[in-house]
């Protein structure tokens, strides 16, 4: 069979022409995917037939990728285009040196929209809330509200936790719908759409329409403002004549998608040097200009607070000298007011031992005759034993014997006469007060000397009753001496009316643990006479008060004030039965150890 040299010549000639074609690499376009990568290879087919169309000695083909693997791509320089929102452009121009040769025109508006189930009214309601986002990076997915948000209240973006969701983008409002999250960042219009193809499942999410302009203009809800449309950029290393026809061809297009001539991206750049992120990006040291821009507000707070607190140290500074003065002066005050009480309680004292130095005198004005009767005795009994001797001398009838027992016998009596002198003026004698081991029982029985003779004269019966092993108490042995001598002497009083049968008076001393003040010694005196009145209890040992037509209420107010110098208490009661009154002492002892 021949064949026509001609016809193999023609296709050979059409081999040669289709060889390098088949060979050729294809041109790459990276479009960034913000949902399913069908989408995108759908949405922007139209660009990809008419760059094919148009340049047919080159291959285009769309390569859809999410935001990380788009920055890797320039990187390996295994894309020579880029189609990406305008927010991603910005980063990719500055790590990657790409550049815009058009801009999308009547494509979705460049904005977001905040969605969620249960309504939003302010932005503050997110504070505490967990919001989806498919990456922080994405620009109308997230970046848009955040700088919203940042508006609103600069600390409101640090208070939202971000769920991050990745792409696509219907993922977010899935985590909405789903409860992980109470609100979700969408590109504008795409809730319109999702609610188109799924109404069923997307009916329940409600837009944050913020923006009434931009929502207007756009014809769906937008809670930003709307931005500059994408870009169509070329890769650093695409040559600028490939580029410049593809922008051409771009150009040319009427039907799919329509580009223009590239935008001003400022409101971009603007919005990405706020929020600091991209290009604006803080990498290195950060300049004083920086710092003031960055911190102004504080700045301003903090210089406020540097002058108050200035102000209010010199102010403080001016007072502290001001009460200095002050406190000097009182101090100097409170010095002469010291000295001033000192010499007063010293007066006081020396005018107490003169009280009480009085009211033992009036003790033994009041014991007097009884006294002298006491000593009456001793003295007539020594003169009868004197006269005795001599009539029996003179008689001739006095032996040795009888001179003996004579003798010893004045001299017995005149011990007595002795020991109730020496008891009377240690009890009169001004001194200062000694504390020093003093035994009760002891006590009661040195006083006896004392008011055994008016208690006889009057007829009272003194009845003593001290419990076995009372211990020691710290006390002053005359001035407590004082106080049972003077109890005795007003029973004794008291009794003056009494039936000399009923006149009788007992003293008694016992231990006694008080709850309060721990444990001591009380020493009770108890007589049977008319007793006090209710009125006259409610003053019992007040200075000045007394029941006594002759008295003048000094008595007990100094016994009272005796017992309490030494740690106690005095009060008076009604006995249990019978008339009467019934006067308890109590003084504190130390436990041995």
């Amino acid at each position: 069979m021949r064949f026509p040299w001609a016809c193999i010549a023609v296709t050979i000639s059409g081999l040669s022409l289709v060889t390098p074609l088949l060979a050729q690499e294809p041109l790459r376009i990276g479009v960034l995917s913000y949902r399913a990568a069908e989408h995108s290879l759908d949405h922007w087919k139209a660009t990809e037939r008419a760059l094919n169309a148009a340049l047919p000695d080159h291959v285009f083909q769309l390569e859809p990728l999410d935001l990380a693997a788009l920055d890797r791509a320039l990187a390996e320089e295994a894309v020579d285009f880029v189609i990406t929102n305008p927010g991603h452009y910005a980063t990719l121009e500055y790590d990657h040196h790409i550049s815009r040769i058009a801009t999308a025109e009547g494509d979705w508006p460049v904005a977001s929209t905040l969605v969620s189930t249960g309504g939003l009214d302010t932005l503050t309601q997110l504070a505490g809330q967990r919001l989806a986002v498919v990456s922080p990076d994405a620009f109308g997915g997230s970046q848009l509200v955040r700088a919203l948000m940042q508006d609103v209240d600069a600390r409101l973006p640090g208070q939202v936790e971000l769920l991050v969701t990745g792409y696509p983008m219907q993922q977010v409002v899935d985590a909405v719908l789903d409860g992980r999250a109470e609100a979700a960042v969408l590109r504008a219009c795409l809730l319109e759409e999702l609610k188109a193809e799924n109404p069923a499942r997307f009916a329940t999410l409600q837009p944050f329409a913020l923006n009434a302009e931009a929502t207007e203009a756009t014809g769906c809800a937008t809670s930003s403002a709307v931005y500059p449309g994408w870009p169509f950029a070329k890769a650093q290393h695409t040559s600028p004549e490939l580029a410049k026809e593809v922008a051409i061809a771009l150009m040319q297009m009427n039907e799919g998608n329509l580009w223009t001539v590239p935008l001003d991206y400022q409101p971009v750049h603007d919005l990405l040097r706020k929020l600091q992120i991209g290009p604006y990006a803080r990498t290195g040291p950060v300049s004083l200009r920086e710092f003031i821009a960055d911190y102004r507000e504080w700045l301003i707070v903090l210089a406020a607070a540097l002058a108050f607190w200035a102000l209010y140290s010199v102010r403080i500074e001016t007072l502290v000298r001001r009460r200095t003065r002050a406190l000097d002066t009182a101090n100097a005050q409170l010095k002469q007011e010291m000295i001033d009480r000192q010499r007063a309680e010293a007066a006081d004292r020396q005018h107490r031992r003169e009280l009480e130095h009085v009211a033992r005198l009036s003790i033994l004005g009041e014991m007097a005759s009884s006294i002298a009767h006491e000593l009456n005795q001793p003295l007539s009994a020594i003169s009868n034993y004197a006269q005795g001797c001599l009539l029996r001398i003179e008689a001739g009838r006095f032996s040795e014997e009888d001179m003996v027992t004579a003798s010893q016998e004045m001299a017995g009596q005149a011990d007595r006469a002795a020991t109730v002198v020496k008891r009377i003026r240690a009890f009169v004698r001004k001194r200062e007060s000694q504390m020093a081991p003093v035994d009760v029982r002891a006590l009661i029985e040195e006083s006896a000397a004392l008011y055994a003779a008016p208690a006889n004269r009057a007829g009272v019966t003194v009845g003593v009753h001290v419990a076995e092993d009372l211990p020691t108490v710290m006390a002053d042995r005359v001035q407590l001496q004082q106080v049972l001598l003077n109890l005795v002497q007003n029973a004794i009083d008291a009794m003056g009316d009494t039936d000399p049968e009923a006149r009788s008076l007992d003293i008694r001393a016992a231990r006694y643990d008080d709850l309060s003040r721990g444990p001591g010694i009380c020493l009770s005196v108890r007589d049977h006479g008319h007793g006090m009145t209710v009125e006259a209890m409610d003053h019992f040992a007040e200075a000045f008060y007394t029941t006594k037509p002759e008295g003048i209420g000094l008595g007990l107010a100094l016994s009272r004030s005796i017992v309490e110098a030494h740690g106690g208490w005095m009060r008076a009661e009604a006995p249990a039965s019978g008339p009467g009154l019934r006067v308890l002492i109590w003084l504190p002892i130390e436990e041995e150890t």
